[in-house]
């Protein structure tokens, strides 16, 4: 009921929730977007403590910031109680700078929350240093009652866009949309303005059979791609000292849990370490506590779209898949003809029987075909290699 008739305040309070659990953030936030409703950055004048309402959207909090604790978020909210924060200097001139210290405005600097104030994240970066200096002089000036009347008037006036007073923010360009994304991400621990994915969603489903939340339905051992950016790396020794790779794989719905091992670690090094969005092809590996993906290749995401298919996969599991749907299949592979070679994988669920089609049933690669095969055997059953 809730959810139907108040869905952004539903929302809001269901993120704030599970704040501590990054997985189900990602899958509320995917959620929100579906639902038309965007999840929008921190800012200093509008966030609150936790997720909050703004409009018909929702506010990230400031507690959602890296470096942000209690004591500096109660010492924002008190003197915006005041008034507003109207610039950068503004800002600085007014809090407890002992408890707002250096770190936490960087980090909300980092991810977007004095956007609104007019300057850009790296202007605001480069003269960090100057304007605290400039802000905790003028402050024990005025803590020592030694402020002229033109200090004081410096402090009042501190509204225009340049931070106000004698004090001048230098006018930069902004970092480009990589570096931007990748430092919110470090700030936040999402990405809020955009995803490294984004650009590619809508093609997706041509080089990945399979995404964090569909997972869970593929069976152990199952073949299975999946693209996402690098998240984290932890490195581990092996019995025999060769360095093997436990990843976590970022997509558009959550995570998931990746092994490399030694060998295809080190094959794929450079790759996982680039910074770029990937494809990895593996198999499942269903344990007693969770799934995860044993890694056998991985190919940059740009350049698995740029010409990726040489050959089509039909995955039917033969306990679910009626004599009638192969038919359709059939049908539809006839309809479908091209010059690419076609595979037919049958699943029992202890054994896997693969079948070449043949040189006179190749297939055309379209999007097209994905759909109506996928429709006929189950979402993720059309594969492209």
């Amino acid at each position: 009921y809730l959810k139907a008739h108040y869905p952004v305040a539903f929302m809001a309070a269901l993120l704030t929730s599970e704040k501590d659990n990054r997985d189900k953030i990602i899958k509320h936030m995917s959620n929100c977007k579906e639902m038309g409703i965007n999840i929008l950055p921190p800012d200093i004048n509008e966030s609150q403590k936790d997720f909050s309402i703004s409009g018909e959207n929702i506010r990230f909090g400031l507690a959602a910031v890296k470096n942000v604790g209690e004591a500096a978020i109660e010492s924002i909210i008190d003197m915006r109680r005041e008034a507003a924060f109207t610039s950068f200097m503004d800002f600085l001139s007014r809090v407890d700078l002992r408890k707002v210290n250096r770190r936490v405005i960087e980090s909300l600097i980092k991810c977007g929350s004095f956007d609104s104030l007019g300057n850009t994240r790296r202007e605001l970066m480069e003269c960090l240093d100057s304007a605290m200096d400039e802000a905790q002089r003028k402050q024990k000036e005025l803590l020592s009652n030694q402020a002229s009347i033109f200090d004081q008037l410096d402090t009042d006036n501190s509204t225009d866009a340049n931070g106000g007073g004698s004090f001048q923010i230098p006018h930069l360009p902004e970092w480009d949309r990589k570096e931007l994304l990748s430092i919110e991400k470090e700030t936040l621990g999402f990405y809020i303005s955009g995803h490294p994915l984004h650009g590619y969603a809508d093609k997706l489903n041509l080089v990945a059979n399979t995404n964090s939340t569909t997972l869970n339905t593929k069976r152990d051992k199952d073949t299975i791609t999946i693209a996402g950016v690098i998240s984290s790396l932890a490195e581990r020794l092996t019995r025999k000292k060769d360095v093997m790779c436990n990843v976590v794989l970022e997509d558009l719905q959550g995570s998931v849990s990746i092994i490399f091992w030694a060998d295809v670690y080190k094959k794929f090094y450079a790759l996982l370490h680039a910074d770029e969005p990937v494809v990895v092809q593996g198999t499942v590996d269903v344990g007693d506590e969770s799934l995860k993906i044993i890694a056998q290749d991985v190919t940059p995401l740009s350049k698995a779209l740029e010409n990726p298919y040489k050959q089509v996969h039909f995955m039917i599991d033969t306990d679910k898949v009626s004599p009638e749907k192969i038919e359709s299949l059939s049908e539809t592979i006839r309809k479908f003809s091209g010059k690419y070679e076609g595979y037919i994988h049958l699943l029992n669920g202890k054994s896997e029987t693969v079948v070449r089609l043949g040189e006179q049933t190749k297939i055309d690669i379209c999007d097209r075909l994905q759909r109506e095969a996928d429709a006929i055997l189950g979402e993720g059953s059309t594969v492209y290699f």
